[in-house]
């Protein structure tokens, strides 16, 4: 009797429940502690112990809810796509299947029920049957943790089937598009986005509609829930809605919500796995920051991208900032087999040579890459199968170029004549400007979205010529180049040097269409090593206005031995587009003592009569010429020192001099074809030497008289030589040791540009 009545005692206690709910269930401390166990074993990323643990607490309490429900949905959230892995499936749904007849009021197993049916083909639409099942019994419950996360996930149901036909074009003709045609033939993707297709209007806005309507009830029953957060922002960006996104971060960000899993009103648990709540605060904060960049709060978008960095996993974060995947393959390996700290400093330097303008306080290169990885994040985040977006194909395509001005999206096809088409979304990326078209294939929510058919080489193909762009940053396309010429002279000592700047302010250009009487251009200058650049000084340049020729500076830095970049800006303020830049590396290396070496030749204008031993180009009466340009039958003076000249018993040094003048690149103007240096007639005090090259020999003797150099001239003259660019070759023989040396300057003859 008495055995009777326990056994209905149980009876009725399973039944109420049922009822009720999990909570209703006396604790047992055992089961309880295997599952803290097992939690934790899943936070510290060990999966077999973890499922270990789970298993032993539902094999000992096997009508335990909360037993049921954590090992099933650790058993969903640790599957792949696809049918790899039947066995764990039908367990898993086993398990979601007997929760859920348990407590059939608790809505989180007909959740992950639906979220197992997104990871088998063929049983999506199930799952959003599922979804729409679970979010009803979650608003009957008024349970706020378990409608946001039902509401969101039902959310990215609509929102991937508006992402697969957002862009989506229909064929006007009976030509299916093909990926292998496309890569042959130069204008076959162009004329058929023109002539054999036609977009399709408000494609995907009802879905779209549906997605955001989910999110924001998700977002008003816990304000500032991660997933939904992190989606809804994504439909905003397509949108241009820039202002709401950096209003949804900082609700996310006031609303402070639970990074683990959270312990429902009732005492239960809902599992969230801690890396994704990791990865999507990471989200959130890149679209904060895109947002910010897109309407040109740059400080704001700095701020933001680096509190997003910082959330990311360590691992990610060095991954993301590695500039090997914005550099040509060999560059690439090379900077990967850098040390950590010379890593860094390449990394700083490359930013700092992208940078349009360091005299302003963002970097802006770095920030459109990191902008162009935060679109990747919203766009192409695949968390069915953990696929980050900037690790995806047309993630990478979008770092490296932007986002494509022209994106087309074509449904599958059954014609088995059409290749990759055969069955699969054709995607279409194409950058008109930069005559660059990619092709992928796949569902565009999966992972499986890939290059298309030989795509995977054309991108590497574009990476070897262009393996990053920034014509979409409009501060890059209106900085313009400073000319300069840069000459390097020995120092006082043998590991210093002088570097003389010659620049070419270009006012004439800043002002072509600007009404005023005079305006004021600031110059300024950055010096330092590799990756560690530092502003040196800043100069005030009066312009009168209006212009009638460039202004040229000569700045003077004493520098000591090594590997030196120098930056040097030009920028008025008050007029938009008006700045220009120049970048140098300087390899300032110290010469070895007693071995004949040159200085670099200086080009310029004498402004005098030198000195008649000339210690330094200041002696010489030279000014050196900013953009190494020379006009057409003009004189132009070369100046360049010799160091470590023997000397005679008598103290005097012997030198031989070769001078070589040699056509590199002719200028053509309209059809006529300019004729090779060697066969013009008019030159100067030159020698043909060939049909490409002209060249001069002297000698030259004169005392050291306590120098530590020899300072040595030309005047120079090309007469009718023809628009181009040249080369001019130094040869210097020191004929007391033997010893040679040799040096060389490109300029350009023809009228100024």
């Amino acid at each position: 009797m008495l055995q009777l009545f326990r056994v209905a005692t149980v009876t009725l206690l399973c039944a109420v429940a049922g009822a009720l709910g999990p909570a209703a269930l006396p604790a047992q401390p055992g089961i309880d502690s295997l599952l803290t166990a097992a939690r934790a074993r899943a936070l510290a990323g060990d999966t077999s112990a973890a499922l270990e643990l789970f298993e032993a607490a539902t094999d000992r309490a096997p009508r335990h809810v909360e037993a049921l429900y954590a090992r099933g949905n650790f058993l969903v959230r640790t599957l792949q796509l696809g049918f790899s892995n039947p066995l764990r499936i039908a367990l898993a749904q086993r398990l979601l299947t007997r929760g859920s007849e348990l407590a059939p009021r608790d809505a989180r197993f007909v959740l992950e029920i639906g979220r197992l049916r997104l990871r088998t083909p063929l049983l999506r639409a199930d799952g959003e049957r599922l979804f729409t099942r679970a979010l009803a019994i979650a608003r009957e419950a008024g349970d706020r943790a378990l409608i946001a996360e039902c509401a969101a996930e039902y959310a990215r149901v609509y929102e991937g089937r508006y992402r697969s036909i957002r862009n989506r074009r229909v064929y006007t003709s009976g030509l299916v598009f093909d990926p292998q045609l496309a890569r042959i033939r130069f204008t076959y993707t162009r004329e058929f986005l023109e002539h054999q297709s036609r977009a399709v209007e408000n494609a995907g806005a009802a879905d779209r509609d549906g997605a955001d309507r989910l999110y924001r009830e998700a977002l008003a029953a816990v304000p500032g829930h991660w997933p939904s957060t992190a989606g809804l922002m994504a439909l905003l960006y397509d949108e241009g809605r820039f202002d709401e996104i950096r209003t949804l971060a900082r609700s996310a960000h006031d609303a402070r919500p639970v990074d683990a899993s959270p312990v429902l009103p009732d005492g239960r648990f809902l599992e969230r796995a801690a890396i994704d709540t990791g990865r999507l605060r990471a989200v959130v904060a890149f679209a904060d920051g895109l947002a910010a960049w897109r309407l040109g709060n740059a400080l704001e978008a700095q701020q933001a991208f680096e509190r997003a960095l910082t959330t990311m996993p360590t691992a990610d974060r060095t991954e993301l900032l590695d500039i090997g995947r914005l550099l040509r393959v060999g560059d690439s390996v090379r900077v990967a087999g850098l040390t950590d700290s010379v890593r860094a400093a390449t990394t700083q330097a490359y930013w700092d040579a992208a940078d349009p303008l360091l005299s302003t306080p963002a970097n802006e290169a770095r920030l459109e890459y990191l902008a162009r990885v935060a679109v990747t994040l919203l766009r192409f985040d695949d968390p069915l199968s953990g696929l980050t977006g900037w690790r995806s194909d047309r993630g990478q395509i979008v770092i490296r170029y932007g986002e494509p001005p022209i994106e087309a999206l074509f449904p599958p096809t059954s014609d088995l004549l059409a290749r990759d088409a055969t069955g699969r979304v054709i995607t279409v990326f194409r950058y008109p400007a930069l005559d660059l078209e990619f092709v992928f294939a796949g569902a565009p929510t999966l992972a499986d979205a890939s290059f298309a058919g030989d795509f995977r080489a054309v991108a590497e193909n574009a990476r070897r010529d262009e393996p990053f762009r920034l014509d979409n940053v409009a501060l890059a396309r209106t900085v313009d180049t400073l000319p300069v010429q840069t000459t390097r002279f020995r120092g006082r000592t043998n590991r210093e040097h002088e570097v003389v700047t010659a620049m070419s302010v270009p006012a004439t250009r800043f002002y072509r269409a600007i009404e005023l009487d005079r305006s004021d251009i600031m110059v300024r200058a950055f010096v330092g090593p590799l990756g560690s650049m530092r502003a040196a000084d800043s100069t005030r340049v009066a312009i009168p206005l209006p212009v009638t020729r460039d202004p040229t500076l000569i700045r003077v830095d004493t520098l000591p031995s090594g590997d030196v970049r120098l930056r040097l800006e030009a920028i008025d303020p008050a007029v938009d587009a008006a700045a220009a830049r120049a970048h140098v590396a300087l390899d300032l290396s110290t010469p070895p003592k007693d071995r004949l070496t040159l200085s670099d030749v200086m080009i310029g204008r004498r402004t005098g009569t030198g000195a008649e031993r000339p210690r330094s180009w200041r002696d010489a009466r030279i000014s050196p010429l900013a953009a190494l340009r020379v006009l057409p039958r003009d004189t132009f003076a070369l100046y360049w020192e010799a160091y470590g000249a023997a000397p005679t018993a008598t103290g005097a040094v012997q030198l031989e001099v070769a001078l070589r003048v040699e056509l590199l690149e002719i200028t053509r103007n309209g059809n006529a074809l300019a004729r090779l240096l060697g066969n013009v007639a008019d030159v100067v005090g030159l020698t043909p030497e060939g049909d490409a090259q002209l060249g001069v020999r002297f000698a030259r003797s004169e005392p050291l008289d306590g120098r530590d150099r020899i300072p040595l001239t030309f005047t120079l003259s090309l007469g009718t030589a023809p628009a181009g660019r040249y080369r001019l070759t130094v040869s210097v023989h020191d004929t007391v040791s033997g010893q040679r040396a040799e040096t060389q300057r490109d300029f350009v003859i023809g009228a100024s540009s």
